[in-house]
């Protein structure tokens, strides 16, 4: 008789055991579907963001500034690109003002330097320059572009507020 009841006793703890585990793989089935359809659900938002936000990219152009710089009027230039659209910030020489042509001129320049752009803002406002220089100063000192992107938006639309 205690052969039978140990017996008993160890199947009922098998069957026990063997219906947890199975509900334990059922639930690290199901948190591993969860998983992947949220992972799916962060990648189109990451997609999305992407698309939306081009100042995301916020990237400093070179090419585009030694050629604003290679022009006569110009002494400085700072050229920020973000997505499709640049923004310059230029320091004239003494007594020299924008005039239309000369505006056009830059953009045709910028755009010249990277055939991506199709928008390109033009502004000789001091303080402007001067963010712009420090902007591109982090830039390139490999300072995380996610942390200027506010910033840069806001200066950008202090400045050019039609955009």
């Amino acid at each position: 008789m205690k052969k039978a009841s140990m017996y008993l006793a160890a199947c009922m703890t098998i069957f026990f055991l063997a219906g947890c585990m199975n509900n334990n793989n059922d639930e690290t089935a199901d948190k591993a579907d969860n998983n992947a359809a949220e992972q799916d659900s962060q990648n189109e938002q990451t997609t999305n963001e992407d698309e939306g936000n081009n100042e995301a990219r916020l990237s400093v152009l070179d090419k585009a500034e030694g050629s604003l710089e290679d022009m006569d009027k110009v002494e400085d230039a700072t050229v920020l690109a973000a997505g499709e659209r640049a923004y310059a910030a230029v320091q004239l020489e003494n007594g020299t003002q924008v005039t239309d042509e000369l505006k056009k001129d830059m953009e045709d320049k910028v755009k010249e330097s990277d055939t991506s752009l199709e928008e390109v803002y033009i502004s000789e406002d001091p303080d402007f320059t001067t963010q712009m220089k420090d902007y591109a100063e982090r830039i390139e000192a490999g300072e995380p572009v996610e942390g200027l992107v506010d910033e840069f938006s806001d200066t950008v639309r202090r400045v050019f507020p039609s955009e």
